[in-house]
């Protein structure tokens, strides 16, 4: 006589990051970190390709000097999305594009194993717009993303008996903004916002396959999966300050901020039985539980940064940024989260050894170099400490003599890591990212006829 059995194990009740004991990860075209579970999931980088290579330093990056208004457009401009106060100094219209390629190493501490996925994405797409030139009014306009959730995991159990099962952890989504920033400047002071909207996915499944070791037993192949969207509108604050402490030495100050926000969600739970096909696709086989449409809300903590920059006109810069979030806050669906207040500190620079030499490229190309530390945001079990370490390049382009267009190629290397061995699981990313800096002189008042 069979047994026939219908079981399944809902995601929240298996904390994924505990249960490594004999697991695989699947490495594919994309990335695969098992940390994007919890929380919103990996967070992107939220500064420029320029501020990248200086280890993310960016509270006070402003790319101006008063010579833009004495003696026109000397070279290219770019924009600091991070702190909105800075586009109250645009001068030329700028349109920015990054894109960066990931290659991540999961490294399984127990067990010794070492797994490799690579990922690209556009790092955002943004243009600056100086309204007003003469009264310091500046704008921006874009949209990047903001977290990503990505991982598929697979974790093989003995049962109690002769019977074995394959846990499989997937998970795919993220958030993004689209946004619309303004920054007014006062003399030395400036002060911008960004809103827009906020939206994004969140989507977690656990799929369980029983393998019996005796024919007499029969298992259902069991699945708990959630689905989920949010969306709403978004505020951020910026300030900058620079003080001109000698003729050719300015010291540069920023702090930038967002509120606590609640956002609109939905989200559709079910719980089946499914089964492949003689092609590999997945098609249901019973619905165990469903419920659609469920509506809730989003808790999205609060960020507050604040840094400094000093700067040798046309020949370096130096600075540092911390920034802190209360992800404690954190909240999804009234649930509380594996995530703690985190805290960041970078410090970095740049130098160019001669910006107007005529005979040597090199010389004109900027050097950036920088490092930043602080726990993570997620918390499972122990703190989760992030390490990394950046370089960078400012490559100019030549322009064309005939034209007003100004053009500057950025590029960023970074090496981070994430966890150490008091964590079960620690990550190792490298990442290379360009930035594309088009500008032009638009709107110009025509002297004759």
């Amino acid at each position: 006589m069979q047994s026939v059995n219908t079981t399944w194990a809902p995601t929240y009740k298996i904390p994924i990051l505990l249960v490594f004991c004999g697991f695989s990860l699947f490495s594919r075209g994309q990335e695969n970190s098992p940390y994007s579970r919890y929380g919103m999931g990996d967070l992107v980088p939220n500064t420029s390709i320029i501020n990248r290579g200086m280890g993310g330093v960016a509270a006070a990056y402003v790319d101006y000097d008063k010579r833009y208004d004495e003696r026109g457009i000397p070279k290219v401009q770019t924009v600091n999305f991070l702190n909105p106060a800075s586009y109250s100094r645009m001068r030329i219209t700028s349109f920015d594009l990054g894109f960066e390629v990931d290659s991540r190493t999961i490294n399984s501490v127990s067990q010794g194993d070492k797994f490799n996925s690579k990922s690209a994405i556009i790092s955002y797409v943004q243009l600056g717009l100086p309204l007003n030139r003469k009264h310091g009014l500046g704008m921006t306009l874009g949209l990047r993303p903001v977290t990503r959730v990505n991982y598929k995991i697979q974790r093989d159990e003995k049962l109690a008996g002769f019977d074995s099962i394959t846990h499989l952890f997937e998970g795919i989504g993220g958030s993004y903004q689209v946004y619309a920033g303004m920054g007014k400047s006062f003399k030395n002071f400036s002060i911008g916002f960004n809103t827009g909207y906020f939206f994004g996915t969140k989507d977690y499944s656990t799929r369980n396959i029983y393998l019996p070791d005796s024919a007499d037993n029969i298992y259902y192949k069991a699945n708990y999966e959630t689905k989920a969207t949010f969306g709403g509108i978004f505020l951020d604050l910026g300030a900058q300050y620079q003080a001109q402490l000698n003729k050719t030495t300015i010291l540069h100050l920023g702090a930038y901020g967002t509120v606590k926000r609640k956002y609109n969600a939905n989200k559709d739970t079910e719980v089946n039985t499914y089964n492949y096909d003689a092609n590999g696709g997945i098609y249901r086989v019973d619905s165990v539980y469903s419920l659609n449409g469920q509506k809730g809300e989003l808790m999205y903590p609060a960020t507050i940064g604040g840094g400094f920059m000093l700067e040798k006109i046309d020949k370096w810069q130096i600075g540092a940024d911390f920034t802190t979030t209360s992800w404690s806050d954190y909240q999804f669906f009234g649930q509380k989260d594996s995530t703690a207040k985190s805290w960041l500190i970078k410090v970095g620079g740049q130098v160019t050894p001669n910006l107007y030499s005529a005979t040597s490229y090199w010389s004109r190309v900027t050097y950036r170099a920088g490092f930043y530390f602080g726990p993570d945001y997620i918390h499972v079990g122990k703190e989760l400490p992030q390490f990394g370490a950046s370089a960078g390049f400012g490559l100019p382009v030549r322009k064309n003599p005939y034209t007003n267009q100004f053009s500057y190629i950025n590029i960023s290397l970074e090496y981070g890591k994430r966890g150490n061995k008091d964590n079960l699981i620690s990550e190792n990313l490298f990442r290379v990212a360009a930035g594309f800096t088009l500008s032009d002189l638009w709107f110009i008042k025509r002297k004759y006829n």
